[in-house]
């Protein structure tokens, strides 16, 4: 292919080009070094010893923490089997642990920037992909590359409201949104009402709710709630209302009863999201163009936009006057800030069209600063935090095969919120999933009293200060911690 051949092909399919550049730079950011950041307590922690024992067991319907039933993490089992495909695809291990959240996201980016190229073409697409790669918080924070709820979650909202936009042109795509709130339910509970808020008054508010028949309804209802109700029917036979019947009552009511107490305000989430760069660059991009619009009246009313505005200010509304303080439940509105971002950008080149210079000038500044965060997304795989606990057990297990499946205790004095002698959630799924170990609890008091083969680790200050009830037991690893047999 001759010179001048290349570079008709560039000019041609550029815009594909950038699209696919951008794509891959997502890719990445989801995938690259997957499994090097330490194993968080808490949701990931929990969420992975449920999926691994749900994988081990075979049992794809109760999830148990330690190999008990976990009344404490009271989630539908959607995000479980994400963690058990990837272990299937991949085997076990970190990485495939956190699969499914970073296809999930990856899933996201891709289904916005073809809405965008669709609806507003590639001025819209390109500065929305932008948008999406600068927001950081979808990457790394209970998100893309953890292995909880959030990412499959903002992937199933995503689509849904996506699939609502199209309802009035296709209004079985009605029932496509309904069967996408019950998998967003099945991933993260009772969040995904605020789904049925959003469509409710979007058909309220647009109308549309005059054109649906009885048997639209009818057949939205079973497709939002049948598979709810089937899951519910067969976790109903193993526990009865042990694990349902705590669903509301702990996941929703008490939780928000202790969050009052904690976060009394109802601008929690608004001033997180007023602290946030990318956001504010967003939203400053937006109400600057649309001051210009309205200035230029080239501002008109549409159902599109109306969705656009519940999606962002009903989760906010919703989340702000509940009292909860978890920063990551707000995350989904980051999606309707990137596409009326997109939009206005899209609008703005409309409107200077014949004076594409200074759409270049206006938007330099903005662009370069998303650019900047762009760069500090990417920038931030090289800071990774890391578990000197969490990989000493992975390298004990990788060079001692033979010790797998055994029963292990810990005691070390830099546990985070237990007891030095408790296993944390964190540790207790690095030890599942790098040694298929048994987690017990009680530290060196019960180890010592064992009569059977076990494994005990521990720092090397607790092993000084213990050195004469274990001197004489088999040191099978040292590192930052050590890892003794008996």
């Amino acid at each position: 292919m001759s010179k001048e051949h290349v570079i008709q092909f560039i000019k041609r399919y550029s815009i594909y080009i950038i699209y696919l550049g951008l794509a891959l730079i997502t890719a990445y950011l989801c995938f690259a070094r997957l499994d090097v950041a330490s194993l968080q307590n808490w949701d990931e922690a929990r969420h992975g010893v449920n999926g691994y024992e749900m994988f081990k067991s075979h049992n794809y319907i109760v999830n148990t923490y330690n190999y008990e039933n976990d009344y404490f993490n009271l989630k539908p089992p959607l995000s479980y089997w994400g963690i058990i495909m990837g272990f299937k695809l991949f085997g076990v291990s970190i990485f495939s642990m956190r699969f499914y959240s970073a296809l999930s996201l990856l899933l996201t980016f891709l289904a916005v920037s073809y809405y965008m190229h669709k609806h507003y073409g590639k001025t819209a697409a390109v500065s929305s992909m932008l948008f999406f790669i600068s927001c950081s918080d979808l990457f790394y924070r209970h998100a893309g590359r953890n292995a909880d709820a959030d990412a499959l979650y903002i992937l199933l909202f995503t689509l849904a409201l996506l699939f609502l936009l199209q309802v009035q042109k296709h209004q079985k795509y009605i029932y496509v949104c309904g069967f996408l709130f019950s998998l967003a339910f099945l991933a993260k509970s009772w969040h995904a009402l605020v789904l049925l808020a959003i469509g409710g008054l979007y058909l309220i508010i647009s109308g549309l709710w005059k054109k649906l028949r009885l048997k639209n309804y009818l057949l939205f209802l079973a497709s939002a709630f049948g598979p709810i109700l089937l899951w519910a029917l067969v976790r109903y036979q193993y526990d009865g209302m042990n694990f349902l019947g705590q669903m509301f009552g702990v996941d929703v009511t008490k939780r928000i009863t202790e969050s009052a107490d904690s976060n009394p305000s109802y601008t929690f989430f608004t001033r997180y999201l007023l602290s946030y760069k990318p956001v504010v660059v967003i939203a400053a991009i937006i109400l600057l163009i649309l001051a210009y619009l309205f200035i230029k009246k080239k501002i008109r009313y549409s159902n599109t936009v109306l969705t656009y505005l519940l999606w962002l200010f009903i989760p906010l509304l919703v989340y702000d006057f509940s009292h909860v303080y978890y920063y990551w439940y707000i995350f989904p509105v980051y999606i309707p800030l990137i596409i009326l971002g997109g939009l206005c950008i899209h609008k703005l080149y409309q409107c200077l069209e014949i004076k594409k210079g200074l759409f270049c000038i206006l938007m330099l500044f903005p662009l370069l600063i998303v650019a900047l965060e762009c760069r500090s997304t990417l920038n931030e795989l090289d800071n990774l935090e890391v578990s000197g606990f969490q990989n000493d057990i992975k390298a004990s297990m990788e060079q001692n095969p033979a010790l797998h499946q055994m029963d292990i205790y810990v005691e070390k004095n830099d546990n985070e919120y237990k007891d030095s002698y408790y296993w944390e959630q964190a540790g207790l799924l690095a030890a599942e999933l790098s040694g298929d170990l048994y987690c017990k609890e009680g530290g060196i008091a019960a180890f010592t009293q064992l009569s059977t083969d076990a494994l005990l680790i521990v720092d090397p200050e607790t092993y000084e200060s213990n050195q004469e009830i274990l001197q004489g037991l088999e040191i099978v690893y040292r590192n930052e911690y050590i890892l003794i047999k008996k």
